[in-house]
């Protein structure tokens, strides 16, 4: 039933996606930044500091970027560029050495890690013991599965079939035909959070976020991503 199951989710996706969209993070930052203290955890991959500078950028009173990857070239050159004040910390979030060096921040903003995290309510935990006030969570998630309350799949323990599956499912949603680690390709011990994990629905990522200390205020999904905003208790 696995793939029939994820042929139905694909195409649901599909036939909302004009109602759907998460839309742009931009005007997310916009609204939390101003006044608070802010940091990105992941802030590298991809992205290269975006979400840190564009909350410098929008009156954060100190910004804040995380990441488990040294700063890259085009991050260092667009801190040169702005004459950012946007500190980095080099380090694994689950070290409490790195938390430390953190610190607490207002605003945590984390995406794209959750799911390549072995133990995400252990990761969840992490980013708790830094947040003030509002997490802002980014994953790729799974569809919902009927009749189950907060199912989640541990990829490493699947057939190399049902992978594949997931992989399809993921790229003919997104559009990104980049090869997932331990999806794409068979998962690879050394590269530990380079590889996809979890594949997470959203009801299972509420219950951890409940579990690490949050109150999930607001949930936006188009089926294989999702966007959590919740409120440190």
């Amino acid at each position: 039933m696995l793939h029939p199951w994820l042929w139905w989710a694909r195409l649901r996706r599909r036939a909302l996606l004009p109602f759907r969209r998460l839309g742009p993070l931009e005007p997310l930052i916009d609204q939390l930044a101003p006044g608070s203290s802010f940091v990105d955890v992941g802030a590298m991959w991809a992205v290269n500091g975006r979400v840190a500078f564009r909350a410098e950028e929008k009156g954060a009173t100190t910004v804040t970027a995380l990441d488990v990857s040294a700063p890259t070239d085009e991050y260092n050159d667009e801190h040169r560029r702005r004459g950012s004040n946007v500190r980095f910390v080099l380090g694994d979030l689950h070290d409490d050495r790195v938390r430390t060096e953190a610190g607490p921040h207002d605003v945590v903003w984390c995406s794209g890690v959750l799911y390549h995290c072995p133990d995400p309510v252990h990761t969840l935990r992490c980013l708790r013991e830094i947040t003030k006030q509002t997490l802002v969570l980014i994953s790729a998630t799974i569809p919902e599965m009927p009749g189950r309350s907060a199912p989640a799949v541990f990829f490493p323990g699947l057939g190399e079939s049902e992978r594949r599956a997931y992989d399809r499912a993921f790229t003919a949603t997104s559009g990104i035909r980049t090869p997932r680690l331990g999806l794409t390709t068979p998962f690879d011990h050394e590269q530990h959070y380079g590889n996809w994990w979890w594949g997470l629905t959203p009801s299972a990522i509420s219950a951890m976020l409940e579990h690490a200390g949050f109150e999930v205020t607001r949930t936006v999904g188009d089926g294989f991503h999702t966007r959590f905003i919740a409120r440190a208790i």
